[in-house]
């Protein structure tokens, strides 16, 4: 028998994280002139433990997705770093490693045509 959890389990829906819905937008704002900014809330405290950090990656990872979808394209214009956010409103007292964490992920996210940005809730 196998011990731990699957991938479904690891991101399944759970109003009880501070990440409850790793396959949902949070916030999609479609810009004006092209582009959008998609917003992440983290409203209560995220800790470091591996699967906060696997389901937030998980969630930008879903959100870059979108952003090179036929789709966002089709809503948005040409994603680009300069018209394209992916925002992360996060609880300020989340564990700075979290933090950290992101700062890893903002090449990721301009590759992928966005730009990553931390704000403080």
């Amino acid at each position: 028998m196998e011990t731990g959890s699957s991938d479904d389990d690891l991101y399944k829906d759970d109003p009880s994280h501070p990440i409850p819905y790793v396959f949902n937008c949070d916030i999609e704002a479609v810009l004006k002139d092209g582009g959008a900014d998609l917003s992440i809330v983290i409203a209560s405290p995220l800790g470091s433990d591996t699967r906060s950090l696997k389901r937030l990656l998980k969630k930008i990872e879903t959100y870059l997705q979108f952003i090179c979808s036929e789709g966002f394209r089709t809503e948005s214009g040409i994603p680009t770093a300069e018209n394209t956010r992916i925002v992360v409103h996060i609880h300020k007292k989340s564990d700075p490693a979290i933090l950290r964490a992101l700062s890893q992920c903002h090449e990721w996210v301009v590759d992928n045509n966005a730009k990553l940005v931390v704000e403080y809730l």
